[in-house]
């Protein structure tokens, strides 16, 4: 991460706009970290689930055999889910308009405030679109029309990644479209990652690595030169769709754009693949079949995290404790019997 943030956005990093001589003449436009965070976070998520493979029981059975329809497994809380994604909703105000780094000019406190409006609508839009065509969906596989909070809330964290590089680039109307798109994005892409037997137990694939690249083509398509003037003091180069009043088709910000993404994918897959290859050589990287069936809370910390009753606590502890200890007998029989051979 510390190598993409001073690729990306220091004042002498090869791909920095800040730079005297950018990439292209423009450099990589990542306003507040559609690609620098969340496609890195999300692309690292990526590589993570497929070295590890899915949680017992998702997508195979006991003895290995493919599951025809895919278990979903829960999480404990949807109520914690809507907490979780309003307080991340609301710091995202600080995260993108904060990029702004100061409002002690004019020109600043515009970008503040236009990152600020960009945010909200990004995010709503982005609910809107997950919500309802997930409903779609539903109504046509089930006959009933139902409304999942779930991909509400997905899709408000979708459209909040995908407006972040372009926040304060953007008109209002550009970012209702982004997010709206990015909404979308996620339910298509989660899908997907179900198909190939990924397992991504809180979908941080489809929010972040994919909407995180959506939103860095975003501003190589809907930035405005006015803005990238007040943000990075040029706009030789603008949002493609802005190009055709100038007389031309020119994508050269797009383009570095996408030579940005392609740093980063190449430097991150290259650091965290081997990195997580050999976590998962060495055995670290994953608990035990006992640990990840009674689950960590038990296994590691001595009780359940959610309790119905007293006796289902003592109960789940006590069928760890008799696991675990047949687990013990029988590695030591093991080492008993090469010892005697030896």
């Amino acid at each position: 991460y510390p190598v993409v943030v001073h690729s990306v956005w220091s004042m002498n990093g090869f791909l920095s706009p800040h730079i005297v001589d950018p990439l292209w003449g423009t450099g990589m436009i990542d306003f507040a970290g559609s690609g620098v965070v969340h496609v890195t976070g999300g692309v690292t998520a990526f590589l993570a689930a497929f070295i590890l493979g899915p949680r017992k029981g998702r997508f195979y059975d006991e003895s290995g055999a493919t599951i025809e329809n895919p278990k979903k497994i829960q999480g404990h809380s949807v109520s914690l889910q809507v907490l979780g994604t309003f307080i991340l909703w609301f710091g995202w105000y600080g995260f993108n308009a904060g990029s702004a780094l100061q409002i002690s000019s004019k020109t600043n406190a515009a970008l503040a405030s236009r990152a600020a409006v960009s945010t909200t609508l990004g995010a709503a839009s982005g609910t809107i679109v997950a919500l309802f065509v997930s409903a779609v969906i539903a109504e046509r596989r089930t006959g009933e029309t139902l409304f999942d909070i779930t991909n509400a809330l997905n899709g408000c964290l979708a459209g909040l990644v995908s407006i972040t590089a372009g926040c304060a680039l953007i008109e209002p109307w550009a970012a209702v479209i982004i997010g709206g798109i990015a909404g979308a994005i996620y339910l298509a892409f989660s899908t997907f990652i179900v198909r190939i037997k990924i397992d991504d137990s809180v979908d941080a694939i489809p929010v972040h690595f994919a909407n995180g690249i959506w939103g860095v083509v975003a501003v190589g398509l809907f930035a405005v030169p006015e803005y990238l003037q007040d943000a990075y003091g040029r706009s030789d180069h603008v949002g493609w769709f802005y190009s055709f009043s100038r007389g031309s088709s020119d994508a050269t910000l797009l383009g570095a754009n996408l030579v940005g993404l392609l740093f980063i994918l190449g430097w991150v897959i290259g650091i965290m693949t081997p990195f997580f290859l050999l976590l998962n050589y060495i055995g670290w990287f994953r608990a035990d079949a006992l640990e990840e069936i009674v689950g960590l809370d038990i296994s590691y910390h001595g009780g359940p995290a959610y309790v119905a009753d007293d006796s289902y606590a003592e109960n789940m502890t006590h069928a760890f404790e008799v696991a675990k200890s047949k687990m013990d007998e029988e590695s030591e029989e093991e080492e008993n019997q090469k010892e005697g051979i030896a």
